[in-house]
Order: C-alpha cells, then sequence, then structure tokens
C-alpha cells in the first residue's frame, strides 16, 4: 500500500480518536491544527512505523508530543509576557493606554537594539522569536547555561534601563 493510501486510511480510522485524546489532554476543543499536524508528521516518518506497534497508539505518540511542544511554548510565551508585565505597571487598559503601549513598545524595541551584542541576541532569540535554551545555543554555539544566564542579565539589563528615573517620571506622568 501506498504511504498515501495508508495514511488516509489512518486519518479515517483514527482521526476522531486523536481529535478527543488532544481535547482531554490540553482541556481545550482548538485542536484541529495539532490532529493534521499528528498526521502530516506520520506521512512524513511513516517509513520508520514500525508494524509491530498499533498505528493508533503510534500516531497518539507523535500527538502527545505535539501537545506538550505547544504548551511548552505557550508556557514560554506566558513567562515572557509576565516578565514585561512587571516591568510596566499594570491597570485596566483605557483608550489613552492603548496609544501609550504602542509608544512602551517602540521604546522597547529602541533599548534592546542598545543592549550589547550578546544580550540582544540572547533577548530576540528567547524572548521574542521563543527559541527554547537549546536551539538558542546551536545557533549562537554557546552552552545552553551561558544562553540561559546571558538572558537573565539582559532581561535584568532592560528591567534597569526601563525603570531608569527618566522612564518612571515618563510612566508616572502618563498615568496620571
Amino acid at each position: 500500500m501506498k504511504k498515501e493510501e495508508q495514511i488516509n486510511q489512518w486519518f479515517t480510522l483514527y482521526h476522531n480518536d486523536i481529535y478527543n485524546f488532544l481535547i482531554y489532554y490540553l482541556g481545550t476543543k482548538d485542536v484541529e491544527d495539532m490532529v493534521q499536524e499528528a498526521f502530516v508528521k506520520g506521512f512524513k516518518y511513516i517509513d520508520q512505523f514500525e508494524q509491530r506497534a498499533d498505528p493508533k497508539t503510534w500516531l497518539i505518540s507523535i500527538a502527545r508530543n505535539i501537545a506538550i511542544d505547544h504548551m511548552r511554548k505557550k508556557k514560554r510565551q506566558y513567562a515572557l509576557v509576565d516578565q514585561l508585565r512587571s516591568i510596566f505597571p499594570g491597570k485596566s487598559k483605557l483608550p489613552q493606554d492603548w496609544v501609550l503601549e504602542d509608544e512602551r513598545k517602540k521604546h522597547l524595541y529602541k533599548l534592546i537594539n542598545e543592549l550589547k551584542t550578546s544580550y540582544r541576541d540572547v533577548v530576540i532569540l528567547r524572548g521574542i522569536l521563543d527559541f527554547t535554551p537549546e536551539e538558542s545555543s546551536r545557533i549562537l554555539k554557546w552552552k545552553i547555561d551561558k544562553v540561559n544566564l546571558t538572558y537573565y542579565r539582559s532581561i535584568q539589563s532592560l528591567r534597569k534601563k526601563l525603570t531608569s528615573e527618566k522612564w518612571s517620571d515618563y510612566i508616572e506622568t502618563i498615568n496620571q
């Protein structure tokens, strides 16, 4: 049987099982993209599938790995948002807050570009592009510990710059 026919048959047989598994695993009904990704990966790696295993369990293990990656990515995104929220004082959004938020983003972008090169690189990779420490270490050709330490120090540097007296005065003026 050809790869295309095999994956189509598996899709017909196991789509609902994988869909339901992901709903329970993630606690959300918004999993259709991950179901499709599981079958795409299944198609890509079908030559590695050993006929000893049940195709359904093999596909669910692929879906589980996709879900884990999704949760890790989401966790990193929330961590960055929390770090940035801790820098700026929290308030409910008023119309002027939306305008000021754009100004803050521009200022943050400017400050990131003013960081020393190693700090800037790791902030862009880890904080903005959401790469893992492992991916960042391969790109930068650093050890993972160095990536983590440099990222921590770069966030501290940004926090210090943002809470400098000039910026604090600016934030207080805005919040009045």
